[in-house]
């Protein structure tokens, strides 16, 4: 009986010996991000999405982020805000929102001569119902929404190829 446990914690050792933190080791360990362009009504959601692909990106320990092997560029491509309601009739009465950004990216390798990824969507929504000033709890949504994001994007990016 004893045999047959040293035989299996040895496959367990062995079997894990191969984990790395943070998965597969991505096809590059430099990554460059370019300034996020912004092409939506929405003013300043570039700036906040550019900080949050940063801070996911950083939070990863197989790569560093700088000029290097691979170039991600990024843009917002759309803002949605829709009233929901229950019936067609009650449009006036609108007191719940969904809020949606799409972001197009494009990740590429070697000079942007090998392409992992191009225009790649990415979105994340919320539903909320405004309490007091409807346009600064709008704003307060963004970091959220593109911590999401963000998240997809590092994702995306850092799978094995």
């Amino acid at each position: 009986m004893s045999r047959f446990f040293f035989i299996l914690s040895l496959g367990l050792v062995t079997a894990c010996s191969s984990y790395r933190l943070g998965g597969p080791k991505p096809s590059f360990t430099r990554i460059e991000v370019a300034p996020v362009r912004n092409s939506t009504s929405r003013p300043g959601t570039h700036a906040v999405l550019q900080e949050k692909i940063l801070e996911a990106l950083s939070g990863d320990p197989r790569i560093k982020i700088g000029s290097g092997e691979a170039l991600l560029t990024t843009e917002v491509t759309q803002y949605k805000r829709e009233g929901q309601t229950a019936n067609s009739a009650d449009a006036f009465l609108i007191s719940t929102y969904r809020v949606t950004f799409i972001v197009r990216c494009t990740l590429t390798t070697e000079g942007g001569k090998h392409v992992l990824f191009k225009d790649r969507e990415f979105s994340a929504a919320v539903t909320f119902q405004p309490k007091g000033d409807p346009t600064a709890e709008e704003l307060s949504l963004g970091p959220t929404l593109f911590a999401e994001i963000a998240a997809q994007i590092r994702e995306a990016a850092t799978t094995a190829w």
